[in-house]
């Protein structure tokens, strides 16, 4: 059984509206599927959770032409801004339950990861580019299958192989922004000993202030350990 850490990178043309509007909002800095029923007695069930603003994500759903049935309740976790800071007291988060006939593209990408013997793990990152990341575990040739057979417009990128060793629970906690800034430090080898990088130049990466790219840093790093268990 082999385990995969995948990215499938949308574009304007096949990013689902929600994802797109959630993307190009500030009002929203984490957007999950948590968990789905595919293809029942002819549509699909998701269940998401949102970080950010629910009146706005609800008026824009109200929108959509395609659900038949959608249901939105309160989340407990306070609300956060792209950077990992809280927000106001009218954000917060929130569960999105949405039942829906699939459209063309759904269908292929369920046809692409749910056959043979492969297992997506939840959750579902829906990222702020665009972009779609999450586990999944199968044997080897059906996970090289799924690959291939990605609808034309979608681009995949594999970020890890390996055996499956359960997931990733430190980093539950971790926003999108300062799981970015981990990366971009290991990268650069701000984590390396001797030290390799500076926090100006994880900065520079970041497209941010010394000070809140350290801030990224110190907060990520505390949720991270206060996660592992010794």
């Amino acid at each position: 059984m082999k385990s995969v850490r995948l990215t499938l990178q949308h574009g304007p043309e096949n990013v689902h509206p929600m994802h797109r509007f959630v993307a190009d909002h500030d009002a929203f800095s984490r957007y999950r599927m948590v968990t789905w029923n595919h293809a029942h007695d002819g549509y699909n069930v998701f269940l998401f959770h949102v970080v950010g603003d629910r009146e706005v994500y609800q008026k824009r759903l109200r929108k959509l032409e395609s659900p038949i049935t959608i249901d939105v309740t309160d989340g407990k976790t306070a609300a956060t801004n792209r950077d990992g800071e809280r927000g106001s007291a009218d954000g917060g988060s929130f569960y999105v339950y949405v039942r829906e006939e699939p459209g063309q593209l759904d269908e292929q990408l369920v046809s692409a990861f749910a056959h043979g013997s492969l297992i997506p793990i939840p959750p579902l990152e829906y990222r702020m580019d665009w972009s779609v990341r999450f586990g999944l575990v199968g044997e080897s040739e059906d996970i090289q299958s799924a690959l291939e057979a990605v609808p034309d417009g979608i681009e995949t990128t594999v970020e890890r192989v390996g055996e499956y060793r359960g997931g990733d629970r430190a980093l539950e906690t971790v926003t999108e922004r300062q799981r970015e800034a981990l990366r971009i430090a290991r990268e650069l080898g701000y984590f390396a000993v001797p030290r390799e990088a500076s926090v100006e130049e994880v900065a520079a990466e970041l497209d941010c202030a010394p000070g809140t790219a350290a801030e990224h840093l110190r907060k990520a790093q505390q949720r991270v350990m206060g996660r592992l268990e010794f």
